[in-house]
């Protein structure tokens, strides 16, 4: 007989117990999960509490976050009011349990996950008494963490070498401790382990210092490697299971080998912000053009889906008495408490999909058992055309203003004491400030969707007014060495490292973002 096994847990550990159902269904178990398992349009305790009723066993993720959890501990402690009820405690972090809880059958997942597997499958199939008591204390970590642990000091230490850029060493080098507290963020440290290789580059043809160049164009073939393994470390499902939420890969909906219900038409509405029209128009579109209604009144609607942004985090109506579908465009640290309870549908990485959603409308749990994902409202989840402009804006800033480090380094004493280059500092300062200022706010508009910039025309304009800043530096390139006696036309590599990487980097942008330009145009919010 298939046995029905209810999870509890703190959403900090979402990653280790998704790859937990994940195992447990392979298994042929029932699984009742919240996200998964509530239904939009139905009371939440009504449903949890049925799922603890009809459940044999509960299976409590003991860790910091979910023994000080109210939801987990309202969970336990119902189950501890039917005394046939078995509790099995899946130790992820060994804390001080309450006193009712330690007399339970326990699983120790703190270090090798295949053997606590078969620990955990045979304690299912055949009950034993515990003859140690649950560990409450002591530090155990995973293999694979202890991997990603000194992979990312090896990284973080030949980061230092890129002092230079600060992005890039800023989260690098806090990295090694963000892995071991299972807190780091998960796409900054991405980006700056695939601009690691460019900057030790960089950093070698900056360098005057020969020694210095020795080791650091040793520095750059041997990180390579080491950033490879890392990226692959990180996305392991070992460290999938470890990391906090915002320290995991952002989850997928796979939406390969459905099988389509009958139609039936749905009325639906979509509840919007108004930056947000845009997404609301094309998916009002796909939704008619599958043969569904649209209503003007959300309370006659059978499905009402809620596109969460950042300027949006709640619904108009209730999701316990209403199909309430989060629909996140973006991500959001401040979504309601009613929203973050169900599975969203994701369209972070791009509006697609769409067609799948309209053809399985007829039935929600099938729905968002096909293509929903887990809540995870405050991680930064980006579409690849937005990301890959951030971080071309980034890495031109990091090239702009670093290299001007070794002439600044190198004749620090003219700089500082001759008179003759007060006209050049000045105009340097200047040039560098706004070259820096512009392409921080250029980025921090387009990833907030807010502001000037997060517009197709403001960032026509910032890319112009960023290359005119470089044209301005290649000139006090030339005045500094004017000013050192040398008549060699654009010597610097302040005048050919930003020219070059902005002439084919904003070539090579301008086609990409042609190719990709409607989830760019779905992107940059509807001006009110």
């Amino acid at each position: 007989m298939t046995q029905n096994i209810f999870i509890s847990y703190s959403r900090r550990e979402v990653g280790f117990v998704d790859k937990l159902v994940e195992y447990l269904e392979k298994e042929t178990f029932n699984i009742w999960l919240d996200y998964r398992s509530l239904v939009p349009g139905k009371p939440w305790e009504e449903q949890i509490n049925q799922g603890l009723g009809t459940s044999d066993i509960i299976l409590l993720v003991v860790s910091k976050a979910s023994i000080a959890s109210d939801n987990v501990e309202f969970e336990w402690r119902q189950a501890l009011q039917e005394e046939k009820k078995r509790i099995i405690l899946l130790v992820f972090e060994a804390v001080d349990l309450p006193p009712e809880l330690e007399k339970y059958e326990w699983v120790d997942f703190r270090g090798n996950y295949k053997q606590a597997l078969k620990e955990l499958d045979h304690q299912l199939q055949t009950p034993e008494q515990e003859k140690h008591s649950v560990p409450e204390a002591g530090f155990k970590i995973p293999s694979i963490v202890w991997l990603a642990f000194f992979l990312s000091l090896i990284v973080s230490i030949i980061s230092i070498s890129t002092v230079w850029t600060l992005f890039i060493p800023f989260f690098l080098i806090q990295l090694p401790l963000g892995i071991l507290k299972r807190k780091f963020n998960y796409m900054l440290v991405q980006a700056s382990l695939l601009m690691l290789p460019f900057a030790l580059y960089l950093t070698v043809n900056f360098s005057t210092n020969e020694d210095a160049i020795d080791i650091v164009d040793f520095l750059t073939y041997v990180s390579i490697p080491f950033v490879i393994g890392l990226i692959y470390t990180l996305r392991s499902e070992g460290m999938q299971r470890w990391g906090k939420p915002e320290a995991v890969a952002p989850p997928s909906a796979n939406t390969k080998k459905i099988t389509y219900p009958d139609f039936k038409s749905v009325s639906f509405f979509i509840d919007h912000a108004p930056q947000d029209q845009k997404i609301a128009d094309h998916t009002r579109k796909v939704f008619k053009g599958a043969g569904h209604t649209e209503v003007t009144d959300p309370a006659s609607a059978d499905a009402v889906f809620t596109l969460v942004s950042r300027f949006k985090g709640d619904s108009i109506v209730d999701s316990q008495k209403q199909v309430v579908y989060p629909v996140i465009i973006q991500s959001n640290d401040k979504i309601s408490r009613q929203l973050s309870r169900v599975q969203w549908l994701d369209l972070r990485t791009g509006v697609r999909n769409l067609d799948v959603v309209a053809r399985l409308l007829p039935e929600p749990t099938r729905l968002l058992r096909n293509v929903g994902i887990r809540p995870m409202g405050n991680q930064i989840v980006l579409p690849a055309v937005i990301m890959y402009l951030t971080y071309f804006l980034a890495f031109l800033a990091i090239v702009c203003i670093g290299s001007w480090l070794p002439y600044i380094l190198q004749y620090a004493n003219e700089f500082i004491y001759d008179p003759d280059f007060t006209v050049v500092i000045g105009q340097l300062a200047i040039s560098l400030i706004l070259f820096g200022g512009l392409s921080y706010q250029m980025v921090k508009n387009i990833v907030d969707r807010k502001g000037f910039f997060a517009s197709l025309l403001g960032l026509i304009l910032g890319m112009l007014v960023l290359g005119g800043i470089i044209l301005w530096q290649i000139e006090i390139d030339n005045m500094v060495f004017a000013l050192l006696n040398t008549n060699v036309e654009y010597r610097g590599y302040s005048a050919y490292y930003p020219r070059a990487i902005y002439m084919v980097g904003s070539l090579v942008m301008s086609i990409y973002l042609w190719l990709k330009r409607r989830d760019l145009m779905f992107w940059f919010p509807e001006k009110k």
